[in-house]
């Protein structure tokens, strides 16, 4: 239970810093999105299906939050906690530069998809204006990383977010 305490935590103070802190941190009006990087790091450290989970409760909490289109943040965390829980199998979770890499295709994937769907459902955004963003915020998340990487990834495997096992419970 403190384990899950933590994490909504985490995710509060990732929604709450890029009103305060990075507002003024911004760099042409972009700022980093750190739910969609909190769900990445979450379906890092979990199953495929966990991550689909996570990213779909970071999502709507975020939708929640926000309190306008629904649905939007939801289905896209979902995606990309999907394809990173996916991904993980198969990466070398301590090498920090790959991770960066990840991070920046995930969140370039997972802007661009939400771009795609609030285009779908007909909000009018510009296309090249929405190119800058998407490529914006998901190189203020990978710049970010090589900061929160290590703490997140040594929380999970040996800190205050590790999933202890039953007989490690005894």
């Amino acid at each position: 239970m403190k384990r899950y305490f933590i994490m909504f935590v985490i995710f509060l103070v990732a929604l709450s810093l890029p009103g305060t802190l990075f507002h003024y941190l911004s760099w042409a009006g972009i700022k980093p999105d750190l739910p969609m990087l909190w769900a990445i790091y979450l379906a890092l450290h979990h199953r495929p299906s966990q991550g689909i989970g996570y990213g779909f409760i970071v999502g709507l909490f975020t939708d929640l939050y926000i309190g306008r289109y629904i649905g939007l943040n939801t289905i896209t965390f979902a995606v990309v906690g999907f394809l990173i829980s996916f991904l993980q199998q198969r990466w070398y979770k301590e090498n920090i530069p790959l991770t960066m890499v990840l991070v920046f295709i995930a969140t370039a994937l997972g802007q661009t998809l939400l771009v795609l769907i609030a285009k779908a459902a007909g909000l009018h955004w510009f296309v090249g204006e929405a190119l800058q963003i998407i490529i914006g915020i998901a190189f203020y998340n990978s710049l970010l990383v090589p900061i929160t990487y290590p703490l997140i990834h040594r929380a999970f495997t040996s800190g205050c977010l590790y999933k202890k096992t039953e007989f490690e419970q005894r």
